[in-house]
């Protein structure tokens, strides 16, 4: 008897069985997910004596044990084992990963992984091995509740406030993650607003702060932070394209022009294909900065320990890529230690760029496929999104650095050589539309580069990428509008493009909603910090500096955001929202919808201008 009539024999045998075994460990898998998020939390946020975190481990151990358990009763249970395999690789790859650390563990005392940790400087590799053991719980947890879950017809609601609803949630979450006791050095754990600002910075990756993340922050509630920054740093299209996968969701309205392209023309498994993409390629630009900034940071002074100079390279990478412009140096990147690091610094400004770019846009410009077609046809050349990206990307990065260089040369550039200073203005002019790393102090820039500055950080980084702002391509087109208007054609053009009206119609509407937004802000931080005004301090523009770097995402700060009052702290908790949200979004959810859009009222005419 082959082994084909044996598996035939098994399968006639289990298959009544099968749908009642299944539903059982479905239901069994979620509450022991449960369970095993709570032991993290516990594990991680509390102080606990020895016994009680020998018993934490033990309920990880058991979840482990569970896992493993229903992963093979799974593959026992299907008719076709390799297809299960091949189509659950995912978890195939990190139960195998368990699996093998798990009796490593157990039977020899030390993680699989470790010798070649040690290898290359983690001596005390010991108090990390806890952390990889429980990353693949973590790991497995979010794929049991998430990737795997089903989602029923009901549960459908409208893209927009699902997009609204994920940002709220992670950012609550992560803020009472942040108020646990072991997350900070507060006595009895950071306060509520301080938590929640953090908490809203991280996610909507600005990179503002009421707390410094060095000497506050353990290295528990910096790894709350990292988590937070790569979640937030999902950008949009990466966002639609999960939702459709795992819910058949779309996204907001303001993210239907990046994705339209796989959402409303292709399949859901082309969004799956397309999600996978973004995460592999976006890992790989991150995995390349944190082994250069590794590289470049040296081991020289804070970064003299391995250890800390690993978590300092894998933060500032993903920190980078993701443009939160959070950093846990003493003093950010003014910090003696990288301040003259010119590497360095070169590396976060390439990681800012392609993180702000749009990943849309950098498959169709790297893409090994695309550029081998270009190459065959030449007639072909870059899509039309990407244009406007890339070339008003690089336009406003250079107007930027070359105003900066112009009125800083004797200012905040005096003490740097030619070099280093134009690398310093191009960080400087990427950095104020995205990113919200400074090396230079930029409470004591010149009045007209901080004023470029806000005209830099209100239109922000392209569209489809982690940074806000109106967005390079909304300014576009309604840069190519006035033109075409001064011009007097009858329809706006861009790159021997003609622009619909509607585009440009919601072009201009994001960017009222964004000046109304960057009114309103400052407005009540006038009323909320007029103590803070009257101490002689800081003046009005420091309080539109700060709103508009707030809602644009930026995280560019003079120093004011520290000193701010509870009320002025949740203005900008609100303006973050909305930055990372977006406006037009926020108009079509609480507008009213019209029941007919098939009419035409009577033309008017007056004077403009």
């Amino acid at each position: 008897m082959s082994i084909r009539d044996i598996r035939e024999k098994v399968n006639l045998l289990i298959y009544d069985s099968k749908p009642k075994v299944l539903r059982g460990l479905s239901l069994l898998n979620v509450v022991v997910s449960l369970i095993a998020l709570g032991t993290l939390v516990v594990y991680y946020g509390f102080p606990l004596s020895q016994d009680s975190q020998d018993i934490c481990f033990t309920m990880l151990e058991t979840s482990f044990a569970f896992y493993i358990v229903r992963f093979l009763v799974r593959l026992f249970f299907d008719f076709h084992p390799p297809t299960f395999l091949k189509k659950n690789w995912f978890e195939t790859l990190i139960i195998t990963l368990l699996l093998i650390e798990g009796i490593s563990y157990n039977f020899f005392g030390s993680l699989v992984i470790e010798p070649l940790f040690i290898s290359i400087g983690f001596e005390d590799f010991g108090a990390f091995s806890m952390i990889f053991v429980q990353l693949f719980v973590f790991i497995i947890i979010i794929n049991n509740l998430i990737v795997q879950k089903k989602y029923r017809p009901w549960l459908k609601i409208h893209p927009g406030w699902l997009f609204t609803i994920s940002i709220t949630g992670m950012t609550l979450l992560g803020g009472l993650l942040l108020m646990l006791p072991e997350m900070s050095n507060v006595r009895g754990g950071l306060g509520f607003t301080d938590s929640l600002f953090l908490s809203m910075s991280s996610v909507s990756v600005t990179g503002l702060t009421t707390v410094d993340l060095a000497s506050t922050l353990t290295f528990k509630g910096q790894m709350v932070v990292l988590v937070l920054i790569k979640l937030g740093g999902l950008n949009t299209i990466a966002f639609g394209a999960l939702m459709l996968v795992v819910a058949k969701f779309g996204v907001g309205i303001k993210y239907h022009e990046v994705i339209e392209d796989f959402v409303n023309r292709d399949s859901i498994l082309k969004a799956r294909s397309m999600l996978a993409k973004i995460v592999v390629w976006a890992t790989a630009f991150e995995i390349v900065g944190i082994v250069l900034l590794f590289i470049g940071f040296g081991n020289q002074g804070i970064f003299e320990d391995t250890g800390t100079r690993f978590f300092h390279s894998v933060f500032h990478g993903v920190s980078g890529f993701n443009n939160a412009g959070l950093s846990i140096l003493p003093n950010g990147m003014m910090n003696p230690d990288v301040i003259q690091n010119t590497f360095v610094h070169t590396v976060i400004l390439v990681l800012f760029f392609l993180g702000g770019f749009g990943m849309i846009y950098v498959f169709d410009l790297f893409e090994i496929k695309r550029l081998r077609e270009r190459m065959r046809k030449p007639w072909k050349t870059i899509q039309f999104g990407t244009k406007i990206s890339l070339y008003f990307t690089l336009g406003l990065l250079l107007f930027g650095a070359l105003v900066f260089i112009i009125f800083e040369w004797n200012n905040t550039l005096a003490d740097k050589g030619l070099f280093d200073s134009v690398i310093a203005s191009l960080f400087e002019s990427m950095t104020t539309r995205n990113a919200g790393f400074n090396i230079v102090d930029t409470s004591a820039i010149s009045m007209p580069v901080l004023i470029v500055f806000l005209f830099l950080m209100f239109i922000g980084a392209s569209s489809g990428s982690a940074g806000g702002g109106i967005r390079t391509s909304t300014f576009a087109i309604m840069w190519a509008s006035v033109l075409s208007t001064i011009q007097g054609k009858k329809h706006t053009e861009l790159f021997k493009r003609t622009i619909s009206n509607d585009l440009v119609l919601k072009a201009y509407a994001v960017f009222i909603f964004f000046v109304i937004g960057n009114i309103i802000g400052p407005f009540v931080l006038a009323i909320s910090e007029a103590d803070l005004l009257a101490s002689g301090k800081y003046d009005f523009m420091d309080l539109v500096f700060e709103h508009v770097s707030a809602a644009s995402t930026v995280g560019l700060s003079t120093g004011l955001t520290p000193e701010l009052s509870s009320v002025g702290k949740f203005v900008l908790i609100i303006a973050m929202f909305i930055g990372r949200v977006g406006t037009l979004t926020l108009a079509y959810l609480v507008g009213k919808t019209v029941i007919s859009k098939n009419y035409k009222y009577p033309e008017g005419h007056t004077m403009v201008g």
